[in-house]
């Protein structure tokens, strides 16, 4: 093997040896929750020795957040970037982002697994809450915010509270999570049908009349009047 060969096998060794403990880690955590999951367990369950686990991250709340990142964070990462090369309609946009959630966390029991831990934690580890909204919250809900600008702006969209609440436009989402983790699979919630649902009532709230307008305002649009 040449000496250029050599640095290329290490490179990927390496990294086959990072994504072998970011899977067993996910397990661990998965099952024993953040606070009983030990280093030594996730070791076991990668057949490596616990020392090297401290070659790619410093202590379990670094492990941690890797695995929160590998298995959550793609679904969010680049969107600002997916945004602004985007070249159709702001709904457009938005069904696509929409749906995009309802494969990657609705549809994925990894993200829901790693969600249900959250919950399960984050009363006795504030930090892992933090950490949540630092990954995923915060830049999914600057991400539909983007979207609603790119709307009002084009004059799809009207200026309304949403624009300021962005996080309400993925709050469907977050209830079809919790209705699995709660419920499980079994109780009857078609989701392609609740996507729609879903999309449909964010739609016509970004399009319709603010909730501030009086019933005489109402009327003088001609909401409601019989045809």
């Amino acid at each position: 093997m040449t000496a250029v060969k050599q640095p290329v096998r290490r490179r990927r060794e390496k990294t086959q040896r990072k994504e072998q403990i970011l899977a067993a880690a996910f397990e661990e955590f998965a099952i024993h929750g953040y606070a009983a999951t030990r280093l030594d367990d996730v070791a076991r369950r990668a057949n490596i020795a616990k020392g090297t686990i401290f070659l790619h991250f410093n202590n379990k709340r670094v492990l941690f957040r890797a695995v929160l990142r590998g298995f959550i964070q793609p679904v969010f990462s680049g969107f600002q970037t997916f945004i602004e090369g985007f070249s159709g309609t702001a709904e457009a946009l938005l069904r696509d982002l929409l749906s995009r959630q309802y494969v990657e966390i609705v549809r994925n029991k990894s993200a829901r697994a790693l969600l249900r831990l959250l919950i399960a934690e984050s009363g006795k580890f504030p930090e892992l809450a933090q950490m949540y909204y630092r990954e995923v919250i915060d830049p999914s809900t600057s991400a539909l915010g983007l979207v609603v600008d790119r709307g009002i702006t084009s004059g799809e969209f009207q200026a309304t509270g949403i624009r300021n609440f962005p996080q309400m436009l993925a709050a469907p989402t977050m209830l079809a999570v919790l209705w699995i983790l709660v419920l499980g699979e079994r109780h009857g919630l078609d989701f392609d049908a609740y996507r729609q649902a879903h999309l449909d009532f964010v739609l016509r709230g970004l399009r319709g009349v603010d909730s501030t307008s009086t019933p005489k305002d109402i009327r003088s649009l001609g909401v409601g009047e019989a045809s």
